[in-house]
């Protein structure tokens, strides 16, 4: 089980993402040793670094790094030219050109709560990353069990269909010998009938390889072969280990916890709307020389020291922006409570479905199966002996195909409700 831990390190990583990780300019990479994973793991791994919405994701985070730098920096200075049709004449000369330079300079601590707002932006789309990364674990576990579970069913029913057909010259003689034609038509049709779900569960068997192609990345490649996988051992752990775990390491809690705290930097910038912004300028004015060149000063070009601030006088305005933040605020803290309960039941729910399948496993391999393979044996027998009807060799083999195909049913529901919960739980692996 040591590999599956492996293979959810990486998703578990970022699930644990701290504020610091909205630091990083690069998010963390596959580790190799998720490739020596069984059954599941090489799939996952393939899909990790090839999938185009991990791509997409990871783009959305650096661009909202990026965004870290800008978000606390002044405004833009602005820079004004004036040209006087007509001059303006004045005592030291007819002024020509005026030329005026300005910066704004926000109240302390709106530059702060931009960049707070910004690196909490970051940080939940860190997180969202993670969040991407484990659905797509989930995605491919789940088909990859479903396709492994589709070998096995199809395994079985080509066995189930040789043993029929190894009947068919049996009866065949018996035909020729007088038995009636019934029992030859009868496994016929019942050839036809294996036949016609082989055919069926190879189509879906195509399509679900399809859809695991396409979670992997993969434009063109060879089909994907048989997979070969065992039924899972009992957990020994205890399943609600997954459930202390979502509160803490559930990337979904933590994208929300992230932009509840983008929130918070946006309630202080709401509230001090109020608060005056201020500026500072240079207005430089471009003089001609005065009529009478005598004239003390004459041509030269005065300037000036300009300082500003803005009026906030709309206090309705201002005050709405503040409340609007607020109730946005609650409204996350709202949503965290829902998606932790949500997160919870699902898990509790898959935990009910895993204790089932596990039972299920335990059922099947102990007492129906054995059963059931004994009761064909000793019916095969009988009709080669004349002691049983071709209808009690047939009803038998559709029992023990059904027994066979559940069997399998239940082992890949384990593995993909193990799977579903690792990926709820944040990465965590139960042994």
């Amino acid at each position: 089980m040591k590999t599956y831990i492996r293979a959810l390190s990486l998703a578990a990583a970022l699930a644990l993402g701290l504020h610091a990780h909205a630091q990083d300019t690069t998010l963390p990479t596959v580790d190799p040793a998720i490739s020596s994973g069984a059954i599941a793991g090489p799939f996952i791994t393939e899909a990790l670094r090839s999938s185009p919405s991990l791509d997409a994701s990871e783009h959305r985070y650096q661009a909202a790094r990026a965004a870290i730098d800008f978000a606390g920096a002044l405004p833009n200075p602005s820079a004004q030219i004036t040209h006087f049709v007509e001059s303006i004449q004045t005592r030291t000369g007819p002024q020509r050109q005026a030329i005026m330079l300005q910066q704004p300079i926000p109240w302390l601590g709106k530059l702060d709560s931009r960049k707070e707002t910004a690196r909490a932006q970051a940080e939940s789309l860190w997180h969202a990353y993670a969040q991407t990364q484990l659905a797509l674990v989930d995605t491919v576990s789940n088909q990859v069990f479903e396709l492994a579970y589709l070998d096995k069913a199809i395994a079985i029913q080509k066995q189930n269909l040789t043993l029929l057909r190894q009947l068919e010259p049996i009866i065949q003689d018996r035909v020729r010998a007088g038995s009636p034609l019934t029992d030859l038509l009868r496994l016929q049709v019942e050839i036809g009938r294996f036949e016609d779900q082989l055919a069926r569960q190879r189509t879906l068997r195509t399509t679900t390889a399809a859809k695991l192609e396409a979670s992997l990345g993969r434009s063109s490649s060879p089909p994907i072969p048989t997979i070969d996988w065992h039924v899972p051992a009992p957990l020994s752990s205890s399943p609600t280990q997954w459930l202390d775990a979502i509160p803490t390491r559930s990337p979904q809690l933590a994208l929300l916890r992230a932009l509840d705290q983008s929130q918070d930097a946006r309630s202080r910038l709401a509230r001090l709307a109020n608060r005056p912004d201020f500026s500072v300028g240079l207005n430089y004015i471009r003089t001609g020389p005065a009529m009478n060149s005598a004239t003390p000063g004459s041509g030269d070009d005065p300037w000036a020291i300009m300082v500003g601030i803005s009026l906030p006088v709309w206090a309705k305005a201002n005050n709405g922006l503040a409340r609007q933040a607020s109730l946005e605020k609650d409204a996350i803290a709202a949503q965290i409570a829902e998606t932790e309960l949500q997160l919870l039941a699902t898990a509790r729910a898959t935990i009910a479905q895993l204790q089932d399948s596990q039972a299920r496993i335990q059922r099947f391999d102990t007492q129906l199966l054995p059963l059931a393979r004994q009761s064909r044996e000793i019916l095969n027998s009988s009709y080669q002996s004349g002691n049983a009807t071709i209808l009690d060799v047939i009803d038998n083999e559709r029992t023990l195909l059904d027994l066979e195909t559940e069997y399998w049913r239940a082992a890949a529901d384990t593995w993909q409700a193990r799977w579903k919960l690792a990926t709820l739980s944040g990465g965590t692996w139960l042994e």
